[in-house]
């Protein structure tokens, strides 16, 4: 029967029901939400004594897991005598469901791949290993984002000191077993990179590369068959696909790939070298690049005995164990995830490339503000190395706009032209700069990462995963510096990103010996001034018995010699703002855009202040509302987003680049032209960034 209530969470509907756990979608009154709540079996509490224990270690462990392609769990508990995780409801399904339906090309096999792998390689890095990944515990939200579940539940259900074979039970699922955790021996992370191959040759071929009518004789052909041909059974997949497949699934550890990004690493290099032989073809053998080096190109001779392997299995009576109660044959830490909700349809919204429209040509004279922007079509798959880009419009010293749109890094040219998405994880994030003309730094989670615009590779540089905060990252315009806000302090120390990836928290950026450490108030923000020489800060500061945002602009050019020289602070005690400054932006000379929050999420009123005259300005004092202004280059233009609070939610986000004049004077304005797809959702910050022209 199904309960009502487990703890406080409402239960609704059985998502899935397996050997050793029952799934509920289940409502969180608390925080208002729908989770998933996994309810182990009560005879675990009863089987060994050292369970509860165990579990709240574990759990607390798991718990920590912080990653976007982790799914996250919320709560433990125990309710009467059975313990149960509550997790994030992923209403995306699974991807046994999406492989039954067809096949992966091997493009979206390796999009996969990359969107998981980062949250594997965390979970490995802090010691947890998943023991069961297999593509029931890789989920979808309703935005297409795959998302790994049950991390470490595998371990939870070995009783204390036994081994993989000793007990009544093994742990994980045969299909996807590695040798070593069959055979019962001591296993790590790359256990999870030898069942990662197999899913990649589930995903490509639609079955699993050993078949056997028992769970035994399944994991004998993991320990003692060799690594299937994948050509076998897709005779169309490139020859390099079976490379792939045959490290992953080495039989002996160290001749695997060691973490999940390497193996992703080694499909891309491939994937990069097809695509250059695609551009290059038909060019003299002299001027082609040679195909990128590989783990893949060589194969190592494996260290695999089959001899002492068969010893091992017979010396620990695997055959007895996994015979016993024929679990495993049934479906043992198996949830079946059919009856969750349908998957989402996936997005209309183009990837990689850009959106298909009429093609016009490009003005050569600068635009007026009331132009309306027009959409060109350039449909060709993203080159492996930048290419010249002419003809793509200048406007306000920036010829390329990039954005967050749906949790998404895009970019376009100044007229709206040629969208093109850059990430697909669709996790938060903001922070958005350009470090040179291919590369955008953000701010994911506590993590600060990069992407490149050719590529579309993405690369992590460092984690403050144990902070509170960390909220800002800006490196100065030489390049030589970056300003951090960590737990709302500010550090600035020198920008070298090999040292930054060695960087965790406070003693590790106080080592990299930086000119300033300022704690005088809470900082939030941190913006430069063109010459480098002055910061602009968002603050905390007292007002009354509340606390307010505040701007500071110090003088920082003697650095490291002396204490920072204060210039300004406003808008407290200056004129009259509400206490929330959703954002601002410094035209790195002495103006400032800045909003408050009124609806939406960030939304509000609009201000333009001069740090010259110390004086401010309304912004079209007779609409509501703004956010995220950012300065063009040569400072002479704005972008801006705009929803019309008289029309309320239902209204659209709006995009406008013009000139500041126009904005500040009240002149007749004109949004940039996007393809209708291109929809904000509620709360949603763009997030602006202008590239400069060169």
């Amino acid at each position: 029967m199904q309960p009502e209530k487990i703890g406080h969470y409402e239960i609704k509907s059985e998502l899935g029901r397996g050997g050793m756990a029952t799934v509920y979608r289940a409502y969180d009154p608390r925080f208002e939400r729908e989770v998933a709540v996994k309810v182990l079996p009560p005879e675990l509490l009863h089987s060994d004594q050292n369970f509860r224990l165990r579990f709240e270690r574990e759990a607390k462990i798991i718990a920590k897991l912080e990653h976007p392609s982790i799914v996250p769990v919320y709560d433990v508990g125990e309710e009467n005598n059975q313990p149960y995780f509550v997790m994030r409801y992923m209403n995306g399904g699974s991807l046994t469901e999406r492989i039954k339906k067809s096949v992966y090309s091997v493009d979206d096999a390796a999009r996969l791949l990359e969107q998981i792998a980062p949250g594997l390689d965390e979970a490995h890095s802090k010691g947890i290993i998943h023991r069961d990944l297999k593509p029931s515990n890789i989920l979808f939200a309703a935005k297409e984002i795959p998302c790994i579940s049950d991390f470490g539940i595998a371990k939870l259900t070995q009783h204390e000191g036994e081994t993989m074979t000793t007990g009544s039970a093994i742990i994980g699922t045969p299909a996807y077993m590695s040798p070593e955790q069959a055979a019962g021996n001591a296993v790590d992370g790359r256990t999870d990179i030898y069942a990662l191959g197999i899913i990649l040759y589930e995903m490509l071929t639609g079955r699993q590369p050993y078949q056997s009518e028992t769970p035994m004789g399944l994991a004998l052909k993991h320990i003692t068959e060799p690594v299937p041909n994948i050509l076998e059974a897709r005779p169309d997949l490139p020859a390099w696909i079976g490379e792939i497949i045959a490290v992953s699934m080495a039989k002996t550890p160290a001749d695997r790939y060691q973490s999940a990004q390497e193996m992703v690493d080694a499909i891309k290099a491939h994937l990069d070298t097809e695509t250059a032989a695609r551009i290059t073809r038909g060019l003299p053998a002299r001027v082609r690049k040679p195909s990128p080096t590989a783990r893949t190109a060589v194969m190592k001779k494996s260290r695999f005995k089959p001899a002492v392997w068969i010893a091992a299995l017979a010396a620990l009576g695997l055959v007895v164990v996994l015979a016993a109660g024929g679990l495993l044959a049934s479906g043992w830490l198996h949830i079946d995830w059919t009856s969750a909700s349908p998957e989402a349809p996936p997005s209309s919204l183009p990837y990689p490339t850009a959106l298909p429209s009429p093609t016009v040509s490009v003005p050569t004279t600068k635009p007026s503000a009331t132009e309306t922007a027009s959409l060109v079509s350039t449909p060709s798959p993203a080159p492996t190395v930048p290419l010249p880009e002419p003809g793509i419009p200048v406007l306000g010293g920036a010829d390329r706009i990039a954005l967050v749109h749906r949790n998404d890094i895009w970019i376009m040219n100044v007229d709206g032209s040629d969208p093109k998405r850059l990430t697909t994880d669709g996790a938060p994030k903001f922070n958005l700069e350009w470090l040179d003309r291919e590369t955008l730094l953000y701010i994911s989670g506590k993590t600060l990462k990069t992407v490149n615009i050719e590529t579309l590779r993405e690369d992590n540089i460092a984690s403050f995963l144990s902070s509170q905060y960390f909220e800002s990252f800006h490196v100065s315009p030489d390049k030589k510096q970056a300003a951090i806000s960590l737990d709302r302090e500010l550090f600035v120390v020198p920008f070298d990103v090999e040292k930054l990836r060695g960087v965790r928290g406070h003693t590790d950026l106080l080592g990299l010996n930086g000119c300033l450490f300022y704690d005088d108030f809470a900082v939030k923000d941190a913006r430069w001034s063109r010459d480098g020489a002055r910061l602009a800060l968002k603050i905390l500061v007292p007002a009354g018995n509340q606390r307010a945002d505040a701007i500071r602009i110090m003088d920082i050019s003697k650095c490291g010699e002396d204490k920072p020289k204060i210039l300004d602070d406003f808008p407290t005690g200056r004129f009259e703002f509400p206490h929330v400054i959703v954002d601002f932006d410094f035209d790195g000379r002495d103006v400032f855009f800045f909003n408050s929050a009124v609806f939406n999420g960030g939304f509000g009123r609009l201000l333009f202040y001069s740090a010259f005259t110390h004086k401010f300005q309304k912004v079209r004092d007779n609409a509501c509302c703004y956010r995220d202004a950012v300065f063009s280059p040569d400072g002479a233009y704005v972008i801006l987003a705009f929803k019309d609070i008289t029309v309320g939610d239902a209204a659209p986000v709006q995009l406008y680049y013009v000139p500041v004049d126009a904005l500040l004077s009240g002149g007749a304005l004109t949004p940039l032209s996007l393809p209708a797809e291109f929809v904000f959702r509620k709360g949603d910050a763009p997030v602006f960034a202008l590239r400069p022209a060169p």
